[in-house]
């Protein structure tokens, strides 16, 4: 019925799943995120200056929003009358 070579490798996968699952998996999991998680040092610390740095940020979105709107403008067909 079973041969040596089935009983090993159905063994293995029955043993060898679940050891994987237990400590493989996690290691690599927080090793991955442990590198995909930013600093939390690289905030500034100031609240004065996080406010003024989002404020320039807006600034430059919506000069950047009006350019873009503008090229658009140009580039539609004129409407005739």
């Amino acid at each position: 019925m079973f041969h040596g070579i089935e009983v090993f490798f159905t063994l293995a996968a029955v043993v060898g799943g679940p050891l994987l699952a237990v400590l493989v998996v996690p290691t690599l999991a927080k090793r991955f995120l442990r590198a995909a998680s930013p600093p939390v040092e690289r905030l500034p610390a100031d609240p004065d200056d996080l406010s003024r740095r989002v404020a320039e940020l807006e600034e430059r979105l919506d000069f950047a929003e009006r350019l873009l709107a503008q090229q658009r403008d140009a580039a539609l067909p004129k409407p005739k009358a």
